[in-house]
């Protein structure tokens, strides 16, 4: 009989580590470890997390003596807005360094045509250069980097929300369970915790780029013209191409993490995981959808996204992108209106 329940013990371990770690490790070496340029913005995420979470501990810290934070939103409140501000800083941060490697690009770029010109030749090495050059700023969108610093936002939270527990699962001879869900072990309901904070992770830090994107594109009140109308919108436009989408990802993000955040208080009451384990999976595909119908057609920005519009809001930015909207032929377009001013 001990035999039997150390066996269940284990099975019970290993599958809650392949529910809650599984698709942290899937992304990661299937998506950000092939790409050196993805990795790096998947630890730096990574180590925003860690400053989100010890800025969260510390204003408890420092306000818990002072008036008395007993209550669970008292945790749940700091944290969501510490990482809501943070995920914003990582992709400020992440655009500024961004533009110095756009820049260093076109500088590298203008001056191997000066070299083409002046061997008059186009040889073999040059166009692997030029390849290469073209990789690195494939590397560079907003889609890609976003789903890599979900990667590391969300695998780090997955790390020290799970692992901790699953650490102490591993050497106990016993499984632990709680009045919340006493059928089901705790370190189960963890791991289908952690496994939908992850994925919520990775939309949470897309809407980040694309909000924080359009702020930095877009003067107030401006955006495409095609956009301005919230009923003209087709589904995957539902947002807008305009700063106000912008702004409505972001707020997105808020609203959704502290309704995430939320369910998980229902562990507090007895037989509570009936509820957090129901809510949390359909809030997950909720905000998928969301992304999915608001900014899924309209999410990558030009080809050079460090272009920034200093034009007035009445001036339409997509109406002087050419037919083809965001990505097509109409940045000559938007760069001579740049030059004439």
């Amino acid at each position: 009989m001990g035999l039997f329940s150390s066996l269940d013990t284990k099975a019970l371990v290993l599958g809650s580590a392949a529910i809650g770690l599984a698709p942290f490790f899937c992304f990661f070496f299937q998506i950000v470890f092939p790409k050196p340029q993805l990795l790096i913005v998947s630890i730096s995420a990574g180590f925003f997390y860690l400053l989100a979470a010890s800025a969260a501990s510390l204003c408890w810290y420092i306000l818990d003596p002072t008036i008395g934070l007993s209550n669970v939103w008292a945790a749940i409140v700091p944290g969501v807005f510490f990482q809501f501000i943070f995920r914003c800083l990582f992709v400020t941060t992440y655009h500024k360094v961004e533009n110095v490697i756009e820049a260093s690009i076109e500088k590298s770029e203008e001056e191997e045509r000066e070299h083409q010109q002046q061997a008059g030749n186009n040889d073999r090495s040059d166009d692997d250069e030029n390849v290469q050059v073209a990789k690195n700023k494939l590397s560079l969108n907003d889609a890609a980097c976003g789903i890599a610093a979900g990667v590391g936002f969300g695998g780090l939270h997955a790390i020290l929300m799970f692992g901790s527990l699953l650490a102490s699962e591993t050497y106990d001879a016993g499984v632990l369970y709680q009045p919340s869900c006493p059928k089901v072990p705790s370190l189960m309901v963890s791991a289908l915790n952690t496994f939908c904070f992850f994925f919520l992770d990775i939309f949470w830090m897309l809407f980040a780029f694309f909000g924080v994107r359009r702020r930095v594109l877009f003067p107030r009140g401006g955006g495409a013209l095609s956009d301005i109308n919230p009923l003209s919108r087709p589904f995957g436009h539902y947002f807008g191409n305009t700063r106000t989408g912008g702004n409505q990802a972001l707020l997105t993000i808020l609203i959704t993490h502290f309704c995430a955040a939320g369910f998980t208080t229902f562990n507090v009451f007895q037989y509570g995981c009936i509820f957090s384990l129901t809510t949390l999976p359909v809030l997950t595909i909720v905000v998928a959808y969301i992304f999915w119908s608001g900014v899924s057609k309209i999410y990558m920005p030009l080809p050079h996204s460090n272009v920034r519009l200093s034009l007035p809001a009445s001036y339409s930015y997509g109406s002087h992108v050419g037919e083809n909207g965001l990505g097509g032929d109409g940045l000559d377009t938007l760069e001579r209106h740049r030059n004439d001013d």
